[in-house]
């Protein structure tokens, strides 16, 4: 069957004017039920299951309009906030929760990442804190202007100079390094250790446990949030090993599995893996609507909630 449907992503949902922090991008728990209503109203609102029983041929229909909720990080906001909605308006969705943070109470660097930027009045300034930060351990000054000129281009939803301080901590740098300077800069702009902040920004696995007794939808994120698509084969292996290892701890699914690619990143190493692992679906960060393809279902498409009117 070659289905088509629309997969909405979702990661910060809240109550975010009255938080601590204001200045984090994310959807307005209002505006999250505004969007429920619409999309309720436009399509029908499918689960994993009915996924996948469509892909597996033991479905005998499949929704014209189909509609699948999806919501990525493990963020305590989707069980604090997601969950109860969920419910009251009987609707199931899929949550991919990274493992490490949820298990060993660390947070990720993504994580720390954005809530420096949601603290910081002075993004420029931020990037020269990164950059005196890589001077006092040698880095070149050409090294670090190459690196500007070749990161800082602007996305779909952050400016050029965001973009170069995201990329820069995210991938750019060793791990090992761009870990010990995001710790370094989160605990100057933000002002707590990551181990507290950790504990209160993610889902327990009793969390995850609860979701699963509600009907939701449970699936892989990896272990780490690496960008797999720039590991080596060994490590993406271990990453998905260790996620299913975690997934079948809190009593998830592991045949004929859910992946959720952390940034969308992937590339042929990782679909022969997943292919291997018994994996029957991939979510990417590829805008579009979803073609239930057997031969295309590891690189699924998916809109962003700012796609749709909130």
């Amino acid at each position: 069957m070659h289905a088509e449907f629309v997969t909405v992503m979702y990661h910060y949902v809240r109550e975010i004017q009255n938080s601590s922090y204001p200045g984090i991008k994310g959807l307005e728990f209002e505006g999250f039920q505004r969007q429920l209503d619409y999309l309720s109203s436009r399509y029908e609102i499918i689960s994993a299951d009915q996924l996948i029983a469509c892909l597996t041929g033991d479905a005998a229909d499949f929704p014209d309009n189909a509609c699948l909720l999806t919501f990525d990080d493990g963020y305590r906001d989707h069980f604090d906030y997601v969950l109860p909605e969920l419910v009251k308006r009987n609707l199931s969705a899929c949550f991919f929760p990274p493992a490490k943070p949820i298990e060993d109470h660390t947070l990720l660097d993504v994580n720390a990442i954005h809530y420096i930027l949601a603290v910081a009045d002075d993004v420029e300034q931020l990037s020269r804190d990164l950059l005196d930060e890589l001077r006092t351990r040698d880095f070149s000054e050409a090294y670090l202007t190459e690196c500007r000129d070749r990161l800082s281009e602007p996305s779909r939803y952050d400016p050029a100079e965001v973009i170069f301080f995201k990329r820069m901590l995210q991938r750019e740098l060793p791990f090992e390094l761009r870990s010990e300077i995001t710790t370094s800069l989160f605990e100057k702009y933000v002002g707590k250790t990551e181990a507290e902040f950790s504990k209160g920004l993610y889902m327990t696995t009793d969390d995850l446990k609860e979701l699963i007794r509600e009907g939701m939808y449970v699936g892989s994120h990896t272990y780490h949030h690496f960008w797999l698509n720039a590991v080596d084969e060994e490590t993406q292996e271990q990453e998905i090993d260790r996620s299913l290892q975690f997934l079948s701890r809190i009593g998830a699914p592991t045949r004929n599995w859910i992946m959720c690619y952390p940034y969308g990143a992937y590339n042929q190493e990782t679909l022969e893996i997943l292919k291997r692992k018994d994996c029957l679906l991939g979510f990417t960060t590829h805008v579009g609507n979803s073609i239930l393809d057997p031969q295309r279902a590891l690189q699924l498409s998916r809109f962003d909630t700012n796609d749709f009117p909130q």
